[in-house]
């Protein structure tokens, strides 16, 4: 077990990270570091609230949401190129060839170090879907959780509007806007491996 994975790590190792992908998993990371420095600085404002906290939040609501609509132009991007060049069909009968147990024993071999091993739950998951749906299929369905990590940046910013006009502490929303920007990266940058095994499946 394992040779498929190793074929596909090798060619990582020769090649890189692809783009625009590597890029598109950097913004999703940048999407959970936001959120984190985000309700840090909610909480200092919360705290000492003036011209300055107030300000500093209103700037990492804006970078937060040019981070996504950046990540959402990538996906548009390649959308339309691969659907120009037949890419899609390509990826398809990669995805069908792979074998998943194999590749994943390999990936697990360096972050599974936690007892639920997300990353590499996620990576199956996704493989999974390709194979099923189609890579098209799973990239549109990303899309559309893009779509939902820009709906729940614009939810938090008006509850935090409604919290400062009311002055009432809106704690839970902040908690379920943030948990959502986390967890994306354990998704969206999971998207780069995932994407990665297939254009690299044949070294």
């Amino acid at each position: 077990m394992g040779a498929q994975g190793d074929r596909i790590f090798a060619a990582i190792q020769e090649k890189g990270w692809p783009d625009p992908w590597a890029t598109f998993g950097e913004c999703m990371c940048w999407e959970a570091a936001y959120s984190v420095q985000l309700k840090k600085a909610i909480e200092d404002a919360r705290k000492d609230q003036d011209e300055g906290t107030l300000a500093a939040v209103e700037a990492l609501f804006s970078v937060k949401l040019a981070n996504l609509a950046k990540t959402r132009r990538l996906l548009d991007d390649v959308l339309g190129e691969y659907e120009a060049n037949g890419m899609w069909l390509e990826l398809n009968a990669r995805a069908g060839r792979l074998d998943i147990e194999d590749v994943s024993e390999r990936w697990a071999r360096g972050p599974a170090e936690h007892p639920f091993p997300i990353a590499v739950k996620s990576l199956q998951f996704n493989w999974t879907y390709m194979k099923d749906h189609g890579v098209r299929a799973f990239y549109e369905m990303t899309a559309q959780y893009v779509d939902g990590l820009t709906e729940n940046t614009h939810r938090w910013h008006s509850a935090w509007r409604d919290e400062l006009n009311s002055g009432l502490v809106d704690r839970v929303t902040m908690m379920e806007c943030d948990l959502a920007s986390e967890e994306a990266p354990m998704h969206c940058n999971v998207c780069n491996k995932t994407i990665a095994a297939l254009l690299f499946l044949d070294g």
